[in-house]
């Protein structure tokens, strides 16, 4: 599996980026949120690439995976939000 290293690398960078733009950007909603996040994962992957010796920034198929990893964060975090919390 040689893109197990690569998707540990980015989950992390994806999982902040969400952070970031729902503490930062909360008067943003949907796709501006998603592309603000996407943005924000761009910018690290210019440092992944170097590492991974890999054009991932260019590459139209992780922009997509990207964004299908930030609903799928986003996702997580309303139905954990939406649970009450133990007594």
């Amino acid at each position: 599996m040689p893109w197990l290293p690569i998707a540990l690398r980015l989950i992390p960078l994806i999982f902040g980026a969400v952070n970031a733009v729902e503490h930062f950007l909360s008067n943003r909603h949907g796709p501006d949120k998603q592309n603000a996040a996407v943005d924000m994962v761009s910018a690290f992957l210019i440092a992944t690439e170097g590492a991974v010796g890999r054009d991932l920034l260019n590459d139209n198929d992780v922009r997509i995976a990207t964004k299908e990893v930030i609903d799928a964060v986003v996702a997580l975090q309303n139905v954990i939000a939406s649970r009450p919390k133990a007594a």
